[in-house]
């Protein structure tokens, strides 16, 4: 069973070996420590139904120790912090509960059953609100010493831009992510006000989706944005092909619905930066599995009891 704990919403899956969604249902996300494990533990009894089970893997945002199944840090989930969750939520439920991060558990789905099926090298690039993503080495989930590797995001594509959420300045973040297109979107507004990005402007506050949408109609200053946007993640995905040599890179998450309105000049920067011969191999896809992803990375990633993985690659 794969488990998706999200800052609005608790998906819960169970999962064949062949990663079919047999059942599913949602909860909403409750941010007290009693109501959200109890939330938890009902999602899973419920979809549980009158399979067996071997195993429960939850998926969380933030910084997560794999080894001590623990939530060290998630902004929307402090009430579950550094709770001991395989005793908790085991005691409630009677199956194994192990947790990963989100990001990881979607590029794990990805690799499993979707973009990255085919091969044994992957990066996921979720490009969302914030900039996440996993990295799958010679069929290996890479976690890092604590667990908490993998923050593709928190690269640093330019020293002196704005500051990231994270606090450093120029993360990859602050310059590729929904957010960050939509802050650039509001600048160019200002530069550019005979634009339709700056004659929307004064009615409401542009967002990401404003941005590609007007892009679509051929709004000049919409597609800066975008090309910038682009920009920046070429730069990100090169430093991701140096140091990891992938065969594909999967793109998913809203922003990457722009298509080659942002991907044009990221595979641009992304030849000009990297090398040969990972540069003239890497392939480009989009991630296929769309919000299923976590969950279903998840649930390839539960364990049993003696610490085998349910869902064998």
């Amino acid at each position: 069973m794969g488990i998706d704990v999200g800052g609005t919403k608790i998906a819960a899956g169970t999962v064949s070996p062949e990663g079919v969604l047999i059942e599913e249902v949602k909860y909403p996300t409750t941010n007290t420590r009693e109501e959200l494990l109890s939330s938890i533990a009902g999602a899973i009894n419920e979809v549980q139904g009158d399979y067996e089970i071997g195993g429960v893997c939850l998926a969380v945002p933030g910084y997560i120790s794999t080894t001590e199944n623990k939530i060290l840090s998630a902004a929307n989930l402090e009430a579950i912090e550094s709770i001991p969750l395989k005793e908790e939520l085991g005691n409630r439920t009677g199956v194994p509960v192990t947790v990963e991060n989100d990001a990881s558990a979607a590029a794990w789905g990805e690799f499993r059953f979707g973009a990255g099926k085919d091969v044994r090298h992957l990066i996921l690039v979720t490009l969302g609100t914030g900039v996440g993503g996993g990295i799958i080495s010679d069929g290996i989930l890479l976690r890092g010493a604590r667990g908490t590797g993998g923050e593709l995001g928190h690269i640093t594509v330019q020293p002196a831009g704005p500051r990231c959420g994270c606090g450093n300045r120029g993360c990859l973040e602050a310059l590729a992510s929904g957010t960050a297109i939509g802050r650039r979107a509001r600048e160019v507004a200002r530069e550019k006000p005979d634009s339709a990005l700056g004659r929307l402007a004064p009615v409401r506050t542009p967002v990401g989706e404003d941005v590609v949408d007007l892009a679509r109609k051929g709004d000049e200053g919409s597609l800066q944005v975008l090309r910038e946007a682009g920009t920046w993640l070429g730069i990100g995905l090169a430093a991701f092909v140096n140091l990891f040599d992938p065969e594909v890179i999967a793109i998913g998450g809203g922003v990457s619905e722009a298509g080659d309105l942002i991907l044009q000049s990221a595979r641009r920067e992304l030849r000009l930066r990297s090398n040969s011969p990972s540069r003239d191999l890497v392939e480009i896809r989009e991630a296929t599995l769309g919000a299923k992803s976590g969950m279903l990375g998840a649930a390839a990633l539960a364990r049993t009891e003696d610490g085998n993985y349910v869902l064998e690659v």
